[in-house]
């Protein structure tokens, strides 16, 4: 059988030591793959994401076309695989200049080294409130929230926020509960228990083959612009309490917020496909 083989890098993402931040798998291409073979790919890595990208072509706005890929399915946007994206094309590729463009299905993203971290540009995610389902409530461990949300992109994720972060950190969901969800997923989040922290959150999602994502720059626009507008500021600092844990930079400039972390490199090597 033909094959051919394909570089791919491991990198943990919003932490500057290894094991611990999100891994992410990334897959530079010189030309898209197969959507089924992506998928492939990313159900074999079993990593929460698996980002691939292509180069531009002359004249267009952005240096790169970017996806991610969970073990089941695609999704429009992903923070930890962008910034083990951007971190491969600087520190691997040996991209020239310190500002990256990638085009998405989010829109243009950008990145930028600000010394041993990368800037991260991303879309804010609104919110709207919403009720949400009492079986959910109990499988969260059943504490009454202080506030429910629907993430307003492509309706998709609960908010639930609760007055006191060690609910958010002590919480043990029942994920037969939550991989039901007709949605996506469920973000939960408090204020911040430590100095320097401005919340605490987590996000749950076994409806699409993560029960809980360990740093999520994704959830972060959503929670950062609600922090930030409670708390009368524009840059918060968040704290994902996963096992594995990461702290994430964040500012809130109009519909746009920048997340700023560090990622490290765990492995380069080779994948073999059909082709």
């Amino acid at each position: 059988m033909k094959t051919q083989t394909l570089p791919i890098y491991q990198v943990d993402a919003f932490t500057d030591i290894l094991f611990a931040g999100n891994p992410a798998a990334v897959v530079p291409l010189p030309q898209w793959l197969a959507d089924d073979v992506m998928q492939k790919i990313a159900m074999e890595n079993n990593l929460s994401e698996t980002a691939f990208f292509v180069p531009c072509g002359a004249g267009d706005e952005a240096d790169f076309h970017i996806r991610w890929f969970t073990p089941t399915v695609e999704v429009p946007l992903c923070g930890h695989a962008t910034l083990a994206s951007a971190f491969v094309i600087f520190y691997q590729l040996g991209f020239e200049g310190d500002l990256v463009k990638l085009q998405s299905q989010s829109g243009v993203l950008s990145a930028t080294r600000d010394g041993d971290a990368i800037v991260l540009d991303f879309p804010k995610q609104p919110i709207k409130s919403s009720t949400v389902p009492d079986d959910v409530i109990a499988a969260l461990g059943g504490e009454t929230p202080i506030e429910t949300y629907r993430v307003t992109s492509r309706d998709t994720d609960h908010v639930v926020v609760y007055r006191d972060a060690k609910v958010v950190r002590e919480m043990r969901p029942d994920m037969s509960v939550l991989g039901k969800l007709t949605g996506r997923g469920v973000i939960v989040t408090a204020p911040g228990d430590k100095t320097g922290l401005d919340m605490v959150s987590r996000f749950f999602v076994p409806a699409i083959g993560i029960n809980e994502d360990p740093v999520t720059g994704y959830m972060h626009c959503v929670v950062a612009p609600y922090w930030a507008d409670k708390l009368g500021q524009k840059n918060v600092v968040g704290y994902q309490a996963s096992a594995r844990g990461g702290v994430v930079a964040c500012s809130v400039d109009g519909d746009r917020v920048g997340l700023k972390g560090e990622a490290v490199l765990y492995l380069k090597g080779e994948i073999t496909i059909p082709g």
